[in-house]
C-alpha cells in the first residue's frame, strides 16, 4: 500500500510503527542516554564506526624524550622562569605554578549594571605535582609505591587547600594531544573560591537523587554495574573501574571507590594502596590498547570543602574521570566540534563495546607484565625467589615480616647481628622502615616476636627500574624476521621480557584506511627465556609494531618499535665458498659458492651477489659484482695466495646487504697449460677429491702486511708487450716516412718560384706523360 498520499500524521506512526517492529540493537542502532551524574543526555551513533575514515592523522606519538633535561623546568635542579631552582627530588615535588590561572590577592569586579552583564569575584591558588623525577616514565610505568606516594600528595593538598577553598581540582593532562606543553609526569592543582560549573550540576545531581531514593547516587550506580557486569574494567578489593552507561568520550573510564568516602583525605591506607595498584593496571591497559603513551585528561571530583566542608555531604561519592580523545586508533582523534558543540554531545563507540576491548587486554603485553611487578600493599610481595623484597637505593624500604599477622609487634635484626634494629614499641607492628636504602643496607633481616621466637627472615636486594629495552629487528628471508634486545641500562634486579607484535593500519589504495587486523600476538622467544623472538609467516610488503616490555620488580618499560620486512631484510652470508686454482693460468682464481640455507629460492625471489679478493699479504679489496653462483677472477696476483669472501642481496635491493661470508683462500696455478682442454671448454679443473694421505700440506701463509709493493712481471706477460711496443714502433716509423716525403713534395722551390699545385695535383705534370698531346 502506498503511503505517498498521507498526512505528516499518518506517515510518522507508520515510521514509529516500522522502527517498533525492528528489533533494537544498541551496537547497532542510534539512541540517546541519560546522564545522571551532570542532568544530561548523549546521543550514541554505533553504526558509524562503520564508515572509512579520511579525516585528520594526528603525528605518531612515539616520541623520545631524555631522562633529565637541565633545561625542562620541570625536572631536578631545573631553573624555573620565575628563577627559583628545583631541588635535587627523588619522589613526588609540589610547587606554586609560574603563570596561575588563579591569583589569592585579585580584586572584586564591582556591581553589576545590568542582568546580562554579571562578574563575580574569582580568588585562588594553583599548584604543580610532578610524580617523579624522570621526564621519560609515565604514571603506568612508575611503581606501585611510587604511584602510593602520589595519591598521598592528592590527599595532603586537597586538606591542606580545602581548609580555605569550596574547591579543589585536581587533574592530569597527558600527552600533548591533550594540549600537555611538557612531557614532563606531572598534574595540577587548583583550589577556587567559587564552585565550578560541572561541580555544581554534579552536587545538584546527587542531592536530588539522596533525597529522591535516601543513597548516594554513585553507591547504587556501583553496585547496579557490579550486578549487570556490562561495563566493567577492573574489580578490586576497593576499587572499580568501568565505562559510563552515559560516557561521551570513546574509552571513558570512571573510577569509583566501593565504600562511601566523599574526599581523597578520607581513604584508609589500605584504600590508597589498591588506588595505587588499580591505576597502574587501567592506564597500562590504556597504553596496550593501541600500543601506545595513552593521551588522555583526568581529574577528581569530590565533596565540596572550605568553610562548609563540616556540613552533610553524604550524597557524594568521591570518584575521578578519565577523558582520552584516541577513537580508532593511535593516531586518530575523537573531535568534539559541529553537533557536539552546537547541540549535545555524541559518541560512535558503544560504551559496552568499549568496555569489551579494554578489558580483555590483560591477556598480553605490558598488561601482563602488571601482574608479575609490585603488589599493592605497602610491603612489595614477593618477585622470584620467596622471601626477598626489592627497593631502590636511595629510597625509604618498608620491610614486612613475613610470618606474623600485619600490625603485630616485632623486633628487628640483621642476620648474624644481635644489635636490635627496631624494637616492638616503635608502633610499625610487623613492618621495618630503612630511610635512604643504600648498598650497606642489603642483607638479610630477622624478625622475632614478642616471646623471643622467629617471625620470618627477610632479604633485602636493592637495584633500579628497568629503563626502554634496545630493540633492533632482522629478517633473513621474505616469510620470517626476528628481533632481539638487550638493556639500556643494568637493574641489578632479576629481569624478564614481554614481547608481541601486531600488523599496522596502511593506507589503501584508494586513500581510505583499512581496518586494522586482530592482535596484538605474542612474539614467541626463541629459546625460552632468549633475548630473540621470531615471527613467523610475515608479509613482505606490510609493516609491523614490535612491542618489547621489560620488568623486573620495581616496575616495566615498554619499547615500541615500528618495522617493515622489506627495510629489514638482510639475507644470512652465502655457503659453501670454493676457491681453486685455474691450471696453465698464473693469474687466474675459480670462486663458486651457494644460496644460504634459509633463504628459500624462489623465481621471483633471488638474490645478488658481490665478491670482493686480495692477497693474503695486502689489506686492499679488490671488488666485483657476479652474475651467478661463480666467478673467474682474472687479475690476481701470480704465485700468492689469496683471500676470497661473499655477500648477499635481495636482487630488488630490498633491505641491505648480508654480513660476509667466511673467507675461503686459492693461490693461482703455476703449472704449465694443460694438453687436453676439458669437456665443455673449461679451462680448469676440480680439485682431487682424495688426496693422498702422505702427502704433506701446504703451509700456510703469513698474515702479516708485506712492506713491498705487488710484483705484475710474468714472462709471458712481458713477451706480449714487448711484441706489442715493437708493432706500434714500426707503424709509427712507417707514419713518420709517408709525412716527411709528403712535405718536401710539397715544399715551394723558392720566393719567387710558381705557385705550388693544389693538394689533389698529380705528382708528375701532364705533359710530361709519354704520348702526351702538345696542346
Amino acid at each position: 500500500m502506498s503511503r505517498s498520499g498521507a498526512g505528516p500524521e499518518q506517515r510518522r506512526q507508520a515510521s514509529e510503527a516500522d522502527a517498533t517492529a525492528t528489533t533494537f540493537l544498541a551496537r547497532e542502532h542510534q539512541h540517546i542516554r541519560y546522564n545522571p551524574l551532570q542532568d544530561e543526555w548523549v546521543l550514541v551513533s554505533a553504526h558509524r564506526m562503520k564508515r572509512p575514515w579520511q579525516g585528520q592523522v594526528e603525528p605518531s606519538l612515539l616520541k623520545t624524550v631524555s631522562r633529565h633535561d637541565p633545561h625542562n623546568p620541570l625536572c631536578p635542579g631545573a631553573t624555573r622562569a620565575n628563577g627559583e631552582v628545583n631541588p635535587q627530588y627523588d619522589g613526588t615535588f609540589l610547587f606554586e605554578n609560574d603563570f596561575p590561572a588563579l591569583q589569592p590577592d585579585a580584586p572584586n569586579p564591582g556591581p553589576s549594571d545590568h542582568p546580562l552583564f554579571q562578574a563575580e569575584a574569582a580568588r585562588g591558588v594553583c599548584k604543580v605535582l610532578c610524580f617523579h623525577p624522570w621526564s621519560d616514565i609515565t604514571l603506568p610505568l612508575m611503581s606501585v609505591p611510587e604511584i602510593r606516594a602520589v595519591v598521598d600528595v592528592w590527599a595532603s593538598v586537597t586538606e591542606e587547600l580545602g581548609a580555605q577553598y569550596p574547591w579543589v581540582q585536581i587533574f592530569e593532562n597527558k600527552g600533548a594531544m591533550m594540549g600537555c606543553s611538557n612531557p614532563h609526569p606531572h598534574c595540577q592543582v587548583w583550589a577556587s573560591s567559587f564552585l565550578p560549573d560541572i561541580a555544581q550540576r554534579e552536587e545538584r545531581s546527587q542531592r536530588a537523587y539522596q533525597n529522591q531514593h535516601g543513597e548516594p547516587l554513585l553507591m547504587e550506580y556501583g553496585r547496579q554495574e557490579l550486578l549487570r557486569k556490562e561495563r566493567l574494567v577492573l574489580t578490586s578489593e576497593h576499587w572499580l573501574v568501568l565505562v559510563p552507561f552515559w560516557a561521551v568520550w570513546p574509552f571513558q573510564t570512571l573510577l569509583l571507590p566501593r565504600r562511601h568516602v566523599r574526599r581523597l583525605p578520607e581513604l584508609t591506607p589500605a584504600e590508597r594502596d589498591d588506588l595505587a595498584f588499580i591505576m597502574k593496571k587501567l592506564l597500562t591497559k590504556y597504553d596496550n590498547l593501541f600500543e601506545t603513551s595513552f593521551p588522555y585528561t583526568m581529574g577528581w571530583h569530590g565533596a565540596p570543602t572550605g568553610s562548609e566542608a563540616e556540613a552533610n555531604w553524604d550524597h557524594w561519592q568521591l570518584h575521578a574521570h578519565y577523558y582520552p580523545p584516541l577513537l580508532r586508533s593511535a593516531t586518530v582523534r575523537k573531535f568534539m566540534v559541529g553537533y557536539e558543540m552546537l547541540a549535545q554531545a555524541q559518541r560512535d563507540l558503544t560504551p559496552e563495546q568499549m568496555s569489551s576491548s579494554c578489558s580483555g587486554l590483560s591477556r598480553v603485553l605490558v598488561a601482563v607484565a602488571t601482574a608479575l611487578v609490585s603488589a599493592s600493599s605497602s610491603c612489595p610481595q614477593a618477585w622470584g625467589p620467596p622471601g626477598v623484597q626489592y627497593g631502590q637505593p636511595g629510597r625509604s624500604m618498608t620491610l614486612c615480616c613475613p610470618g606474623v599477622t600485619a600490625g603485630a609487634p616485632v623486633s628487628w635484626f640483621r642476620d648474624g647481628e644481635t644489635r636490635l634494629l627496631q624494637g616492638p614499641d616503635s608502633g610499625l607492628g610487623h613492618e621495618l622502615v630503612l630511610a635512604l636504602a643504600d648498598s650497606t643496607d642489603e642483607g638479610t633481616y630477622i624478625c622475632r616476636t614478642l616471646d623471643g621466637a622467629l617471625g620470618g627472615m627477610v632479604t633485602l636486594q636493592l637495584g633500579y627500574p628497568p629503563a626502554r629495552p634496545i630493540v633492533s629487528c632482522r629478517a633473513a628471508d621474505y616469510e620470517n624476521f626476528s628481533c632481539t634486545w638487550s638493556p639500556s641500562q643494568v637493574s641489578g634486579l632479576p629481569t624478564r621480557y614481554l614481547t608481541s607484535y601486531r600488523k599496522k593500519t596502511v593506507p589503501g589504495a584508494d586513500g581510505q584506511r583499512v581496518s586494522p587486523s586482530t592482535g596484538p600476538w605474542p612474539c614467541p622467544q626463541d629459546p625460552p627465556g632468549a633475548t630473540r623472538c621470531v615471527v613467523h609467516g610475515a608479509e613482505f610488503w606490510s609493516q609491523y609494531r614490535i612491542n618489547v616490555t621489560e620488568v623486573n620488580p620495581l616496575g616495566a618499560s615498554t619499547r615500541l618499535l615500528d618495522v617493515s620486512l622489506q627495510s629489514i631484510l638482510r639475507p644470512d652470508p652465502p655457503q659453501g665458498l670454493q676457491v681453486e686454482s685455474v691450471p696453465g693460468y698464473p693469474r687466474r682464481l675459480r670462486a663458486s659458492w651457494m644460496y644460504p640455507a634459509s633463504w628459500p629460492r624462489q623465481p621471483h625471489f633471488l638474490l645478488k651477489f658481490r665478491l670482493q679478493y686480495r692477497p693474503v699479504q695486502h689489506p686492499a679489496w679488490s671488488m666485483v659484482e657476479p652474475a651467478g653462483l661463480e666467478e673467474v677472477i682474472t687479475d690476481a696476483v701470480a704465485g700468492l695466495p689469496h683471500a676470497v669472501r661473499v655477500s648477499a642481496r635481495d636482487f630488488l635491493d630490498a633491505g641491505t646487504w648480508s654480513a660476509w661470508s667466511p673467507e675461503a683462500w686459492g693461490t693461482p696455478s703455476t703449472g704449465p697449460l694443460p694438453k687436453e682442454i676439458p669437456a665443455g671448454g673449461k679451462l680448469y679443473t676440480q680439485p682431487e677429491e682424495n688426496p693422498q694421505a702422505d702427502s704433506p700440506a701446504p703451509p700456510r701463509p703469513s698474515l702479516l702486511p708485506d712492506p713491498r709493493p705487488l710484483d705484475h712481471r710474468d714472462p709471458l706477460e712481458q713477451m706480449a708487450i714487448l711484441a706489442s711496443l715493437g708493432i706500434f714502433s714500426f707503424l709509427g716509423l712507417v707514419a713518420g716516412a709517408l709525412a716527411l716525403g709528403l712535405w718536401l713534395r710539397l715544399k715551394p722551390d723558392g720566393k719567387e718560384g710558381s705557385q705550388k699545385p693544389g693538394f689533389l695535383a698529380p705528382m708528375i705534370p701532364v705533359d710530361k706523360l709519354p704520348g702526351a698531346p702538345s696542346l
